[in-house]
């Protein structure tokens, strides 16, 4: 060995081996040959007073290191004195590793095991050292294997000139960027990195390309201890830079399933909690790609007694509350395109929102979006802090074209075809239609224009749950629109005028109006008014939709404006739940017309059986949306005509 304490100390020795603590069952801290070791007496004067140990420069050519921390904290590394526990927190101080201005190594390699990050990782290090990082035939190469936070993990390393595996970003703040690729897979996850770092322990700082493809982002964000929601399968591609414990991710093509999406995010890694901020963008984002994470996917819904999946409509999937207590968040979304994943309704446009996360609280504000010539306004909130969720929902909504909106409204959506993508595509498609049916065309069976409002309130586990004990208003209006001549005559069991439809043809009749003033109370939904009226007919609708048990009871009744010769006019009833609908009649009017039918016909001859089916008409009312209108019940149908 040679030694020099004065002007530049340095130790120079052949072979160097430092004991573990035996508590750890390593066989050594560090074991290495042909080492120079440099300090300055400051460093170590510090270093003797409690402070981490700092190192101007460690070569080896040869170098074997063991690192171990238990799950109280306590390290097999802490030389010098252990820093007193933290008053405010009572936490125990963890010891540092040493920081070094310069480490070189010629091969090794080092055992990492961590209880606190339940981490055991081997790094394997071979190569050689140049003066410069540009030197050809210089660089160093690195395997990474073993499991870092439960999570598999095994990557390739390749890094030019001094391989800045334990270099301490805090105390080498001026390290010079070594060029660096990583290549691996965590887990499931494939990651590629290439660009340059000072440092890849500790609080890293790198920067370049990167390249990550996986199952799920879920299984990302774990090892860096984000909230990011379960999906399908993506595939990342952008600029990655950390920095004093900064990421930054700057995508330029984001795929999570069917989605394509785009963002400038940053997360603060060292604040408490950690920070997610930045924007959000993209070309589509389709729902289904978010699914399991809104509690919607219908996979994991509980099965029923006998094994089967539930036949509920709503999502029964469970939330993870306490992720969203892991971080907070501060995001601009603009996306063009929402999809709902089906083909009976039209997607939302022009999406904005700010997505804040604030100590548990998830708020979409100042949510704006575009569909079918319409807008919907708002916001919504989930707060995870009780047991039972809290969520409201503020949304107002004007101007949306219903049957360009819902296109299950079109018979040709309801035959199973794909819906026209432009209105220029829906007319040439009932143009065509027309002409290979005759006089017939393709009309929407209800069309109008929709506005209104809601403001609801729930809370539970689930998105079932949620709105299984929702309370609060909703209101609904639809002006210039039409109602399906066949369907008008149809609620009304008017056997005659809808056979002459038939043959004719189903022409839309008008809308005089159509309003819904519903009321939510602990999940149960009823109309304080709902009614549609056209020149043929009123229809008035009663009853309660229970979004709890998700079962219907509502009836329709008809009141006609018209006379008819065959009329049943009695209350339809839609029955069921929300998955089975079962839509009947009520039996007590219709079995009273026909024994009034069967009995004139055999007292008086058979003509005089059609006279109680007879209907003469109300003739033209009041306007039945109006607000007087909606005091007391809805009238009863009009009586059948008498002999």
């Amino acid at each position: 060995m040679k030694l020099h304490l004065i002007w530049r100390p340095r130790l120079e020795v052949e072979q160097l081996h430092i004991a573990s603590d035996p508590r750890f069952k390593a066989p050594h801290l560090l074991e290495a040959q042909r080492v120079t070791l440099a300090w300055r007496w400051g460093d170590v004067w510090r270093w003797r007073r409690g402070d981490t140990l700092h190192l101007q420069a460690l070569r080896a050519d040869v170098l074997d290191a063991h690192l171990v921390r238990t799950a109280d904290g306590t390290t097999n590394w802490p030389l010098g004195a252990e820093k007193a526990p933290r008053q405010e927190t009572g936490a125990p101080a963890e010891a540092a590793l040493p920081s070094f201005g310069e480490l070189t190594v010629g091969q090794g390699q080092i055992a990492w095991v961590d209880a606190l990050q339940d981490a055991d990782v081997a790094v394997q290090l071979r190569g050689s050292e140049g003066s410069a990082a540009s030197t050809p035939g210089t660089g160093y190469a690195a395997s990474i294997t073993g499991r870092y936070r439960a999570l598999p993990l095994k990557l390739d390393v390749h890094a030019g000139s001094t391989l800045p595996l334990l270099q301490d970003p805090d105390s080498a703040a001026d390290a010079p960027w070594v060029p660096v690729r990583i290549k691996g897979t965590v887990a499931a996850t494939r990651v590629l990195f290439d660009g340059q770092a000072a440092s890849l322990l500790g609080t890293p700082r790198m920067q370049g390309k990167v390249e990550v493809a996986g199952p799920s982002l879920a299984d990302v964000a774990k090892p860096l201890g984000l909230t990011l929601p379960r999906t399908p399968a993506f595939d990342l591609r952008g600029e990655l830079q950390q920095d004093a414990g900064v990421w930054r991710l700057q995508t330029t093509r984001a795929r999570i399933g069917s989605s394509r999406l785009q963002g400038d995010l940053q997360y603060q890694q060292l604040t408490q909690p950690p920070r997610l901020t930045g924007t959000l963008t993209g070309p589509k984002l389709a729902l289904a790609d978010l699914g399991p994470a809104i509690g919607g996917d219908r996979r994991a819904d509980p099965a029923t007694p006998d094994g089967k999946p539930g036949n509920r409509a709503l999502p029964q999937r469970r939330f993870d509350l306490p992720s969203l207590k892991a971080m907070d968040a501060d995001v601009q979304v603009a996306i063009q395109e929402l999809d709902f994943g089906t083909q009976t309704m039209a997607p939302l446009r022009q999406l904005k929102t700010r997505v804040l996360l604030d100590e548990g609280v998830l708020r979409l504000e100042s949510l704006q979006a575009v569909v079918s010539g319409g807008q919907v306004k708002g916001m919504t909130s989930l707060d995870s802090n009780a047991r039972s969720a809290k969520w409201e929902a503020r949304l107002a909504f004007e101007g949306i074209d219903m049957a360009g909106w819902i296109r299950g409204l079109r018979p040709d959506s309801a035959e199973g075809k794909a819906p026209p993508a432009t209105a220029t595509a829906a007319l040439q498609r009932e143009r065509k239609e027309a002409r290979q049916g005759g006089e017939q065309s393709v009309q929407a069976y209800l069309t109008g224009v929709l506005s209104g409002n809601l403001h609801l309130r729930g809370a539970g586990q689930s998105t079932a749950e949620i709105l299984g004990s929702a309370d609060g208003p909703l209101h609904l209006t639809l002006r210039e629109g039409t109602l399906s001549h066949l369907i008008t005559e149809a609620l009304g069991l008017d056997l005659a005028q809808a056979l002459e439809v038939v043959i004719t043809g189903d022409r839309p009749l008008p809308l005089r109006c159509a309003r819904f003033d519903l009321v939510a109370r602990n999940g149960l939904i009823q109309p304080t008014l709902a009614v549609m009226d056209n020149r043929d007919s009123t229809m008035w609708i009663t009853g309660q939709v229970s979004l709890r048990d998700e079962s219907l009871n509502l009836h329709v009744v008809t009141r006609p404006k018209d006379w008819s010769l065959l009329s049943l006019r009695t209350p339809v009833t839609i029955t069921g739940t929300l998955a089975d609908p079962d839509v009947g009649i009520e039996p007590k009017g219709l079995v009273g017309r026909v024994l009034g039918a069967l009995a004139l016909g055999t007292v008086a001859g058979p003509a005089a059986a059609i006279l109680p089916l007879l209907e003469t008409g109300s003739g033209e009312a009041k306007d039945p949306c109006s607000a007087r209108a909606s005091v007391g019940s809805p009238p009863s149908p009009a009586p059948a005509a008498k002999k």
